[in-house]
């Protein structure tokens, strides 16, 4: 079955003349003409030969297509329209076409109550006219198969439903809540100073996700050799280059560290998992994210959209005790999204990513919220290390809003600035507490890095239980956090960072524990070679990430390239250098250039990335030696 989606602002069609012996009749809900001007999902559907042969899987899988294409647009109306165009292959007989549109309609009618639905009568010429919407997701096109052994994916149960609707249901209202505890309509409050915030409220507000250009950090993540597309992959799939693998490292081990300290256990668990699994089930049912999905044998498996499902199920089989808690495990998990394509947008929104889990059982809310506060700072703290600029979202029931408020603002103080405040009238999803750091872009979006969520549901949906102090068995509360959020969205956010300081005239720089190179000796003629290897043998005793620009090129192309990789310290050297057993240090933070002992500059070095870890150079030495992948030479 070959499918068409449009999302149109109105709809209309005219019967013309038969264009089958025996077309439908015009009678009931089969109209011969029919207008209207109201937003509307068409679809298009030309029914193949082959959808005979298990029509009832072909139904199954279009229903699902059909619902999540109505959810992806905020869309009520839907019409059926026969077009068999649409067919790639032989068309199925006119009577077992209209069977299995029929069908189609009354099953969509059925599971779908809220829905209204019409069908363009089959068997007939028809004009029609549309407008399309062209917005990133108002087209779409699908081919439902029924390939042997493909099973049904999982299906659209009223719980299902529920839990979209309620999503799509809930009233929010959003607020601007100040450190001294002033909570202002997000349209009333004077932004003055608060530009970011500002664009981050009318993001979240908007809910608009889509792009309609690369982002700017796209330029600058090849220029610097740290990422680069995979045209031999799915989309939102990239390669990671010797640079950014050296900074991908980086964040996670600080990350992983900062877990250890914190006491958590480590963990790895597989990245998919079966349908099948009932306590699986019933989570894809309150997260309805989009999968991507393996076949194994004559079974279909999803990969993991976060770590939640290896751990909860680790847990589940534990032996866990009250006086165990608070208990918290954590693992970076590679995790996968199909997000729609017209949501990509270089790192920033991808479909796979390396996410830092930490999962934390706690006895009551008096154990989460006090969980949730260190987890808080852990969090604003990794937002410092890496020197960039955020936003903060806390969204909460209006209920729980209102019986810990002063709470919530003691954490808002430690941020000295407002943040939004989003209220629900329900809890629709399974946390009744979460915050954000989100970092606003060059392109007036956001995405979210830091967050912590209070779950109320996953423990018995898992059957994860301690044993209390009486002995009997409890549910604990299950803390969701990633104290960075995905390493490569730490990348965006960074590059992000470095655009608003380029047009406010700032040299671009990454924090000196996080640049790939920390120093690059340029040695001024092949004589001085031998002293920039003792400095650079040096440098790396002292943990101090270094290459050596040996190319046969001038002085100035050299710290040209040095520049154009943003290299916090350049190390010239030449005749005057080598005489004094000294170095020329180009300090690109400071913009001052001394001549200075060795000792020295890594003393500034190691003051400069006190506690923070390090990688070793996953690069030659040489810059001679170095493929060019994306740079600019």
């Amino acid at each position: 079955m070959q499918l068409l989606l449009i999302h149109s602002d109105g709809f209309s069609w005219k019967v013309n003349e038969k264009a089958v012996e025996n077309p439908e009749s015009l009678i009931d809900k089969i109209s011969g003409e029919y207008t209207t001007e109201e937003s509307v999902m068409i679809v298009f559907i030309g029914v193949e030969s082959n959808d005979t042969e298990n029509t009832s899987f072909i139904i199954e899988k279009t229903l699902l297509e059909l619902q999540q294409a109505l959810h992806d647009v905020k869309e009520i109306n839907i019409i059926l329209y026969p077009w068999v165009h649409l067919v790639k292959t032989t068309p199925a007989k006119p009577t077992d076409a209209l069977d299995i549109l029929k069908t189609l309609h009354k099953q969509l009618e059925e599971k779908l109550p809220e829905i209204n639905i019409l069908r363009a009568p089959f068997g007939y010429y028809k004009s029609f006219s549309l407008q399309c919407k062209g917005h990133a997701l108002a087209e779409r096109s699908k081919e439902i198969t029924s390939e042997k052994g493909e099973e049904i994916i999982i299906e659209p149960t009223a719980e299902i439903t529920k839990a979209l609707q309620a999503e799509d249901e809930v009233k929010s209202q959003f607020f601007v809540l100040t450190p001294n505890g002033e909570r202002t309509p997000y349209d009333s409050f004077v932004y003055e100073d608060q530009k970011e915030l500002q664009i981050f409220v009318n993001y979240e507000t908007a809910k608009d996700r889509t792009v309609s250009s690369p982002p700017k950090h796209v330029e600058l993540m090849k220029q610097l050799e740290l990422i680069d597309y995979e045209e031999g992959s799915d989309a939102g799939n990239f390669r990671i280059l010797p640079r950014g693998y050296i900074a991908k490292q980086l964040i996670e081990k600080h990350v992983t560290e900062m877990a250890i300290k914190y006491g958590a256990m480590i963990v790895e668990t597989p990245i998919m998992y079966s349908y099948e699994h009932p306590s699986l089930k019933k989570y894809l049912e309150r997260f309805p994210a989009r999968q991507y999905i393996v076949q194994s044998g004559q079974k279909n498996y999803f990969l993991r959209f976060s770590a939640c499902f290896g751990q909860f199920l680790a847990l589940s089989d534990a032996i866990i005790s009250y006086r165990q808690l608070p208990l918290k495990m954590f693992e970076l998990s590679k995790s996968y999204r199909r997000e729609q394509r017209g949501e990509l947008a270089g790192i920033r929104r991808l479909r796979a990513f390396t996410m830092p889990d930490l999962h934390t059982a706690a006895i009551d809310m008096e154990m989460a919220k006090k969980e949730f506060e260190a987890q808080f700072l852990l969090a604003l703290q990794y937002m410092n290390d890496i020197e960039v600029s955020f936003e903060t979202a806390f969204r909460m029931t209006t209920e729980f809003f209102d019986g810990n408020k002063d709470w919530i603002i003691s954490l808002i103080k430690n941020l000295e600035k407002p943040i939004l405040l989003e209220l629900f009238d329900i809890r629709y999803a399974y946390f009744i507490l979460k915050f954000e750091f989100n970092i606003v872009d060059d392109q007036k979006k956001a995405a979210a890095l830091s967050t912590v969520q209070i779950d109320v549901e996953n423990s018995e949906r898992f059957d994860i239980k301690f044993i209390n102090e009486k002995g009997r068995e409890t549910y604990p509360l299950l803390l969701h956090c990633s104290l960075s959020g995905s390493t490569e969205r730490v990348i965006y956010g960074v590059l992000e960072e470095q655009i608003k300081n380029m047009q406010k005239g700032i040299k671009p720089q990454f924090p000196l524990w996080l640049s790939p190179i920390q120093v690059r000796i340029l040695p001024v003629t092949e004589e001085f070679l031998p002293y920039s290897e003792k400095i650079a043998l040096d440098l790396e005793q002292n943990k101090i990430r270094v290459e050596i620009d040996d190319r046969d090129i001038s002085l100035a192309k050299k710290i040209r390239s040095a520049e154009k990789l943003w290299t916090p310290l350049i190390f010239v050297v030449g005749k005057k250098e080598a005489n004094q057993n000294r170095v020329s240090v180009r300090y690109r933070k400071d913009k001052k250039q001394v001549l200075q002992s060795l000792k020295e500059a890594i003393k500034h070095i190691k003051e400069h990335t006190e506690q923070m870890p390090t990688f070793g150079r996953a690069i030659p030495k040489l810059v001679s030696h170095q493929p060019i992948f994306t740079r600019a030479v």
